[in-house]
């Protein structure tokens, strides 16, 4: 990861993506504050899609509540009568 100031040297963000084509880009800003920049991939894009789906974030929602087949009681007591 290369890391660059922006205290000590201005730069557009045409050259900021330039560089973070190759390897994710640490960036400094004037102000001190620290971001990273990196190429999105197809697996990033969709995860922030669908965390911006309201359909989506209603159906885990609802999946949420179902309850589950073995409680973690249980799995706690079957594991601690197997040691």
């Amino acid at each position: 990861m290369r890391t660059l100031d922006l205290r000590q040297q201005h730069m557009t963000v045409k050259e900021l993506l330039r560089f973070a084509r190759t390897e994710p880009v640490r960036i400094v800003a004037e102000e001190g504050d620290e971001f990273i920049l990196e190429v999105a991939d197809a697996f990033e894009r969709e995860v922030t899609a669908l965390g911006q789906s309201e359909k989506f974030m209603a159906f885990l929602a609802e999946r949420s509540k179902e309850p589950g087949v073995i409680s973690l009681d249980d799995i706690e007591r079957k594991l601690a009568q197997e040691e």
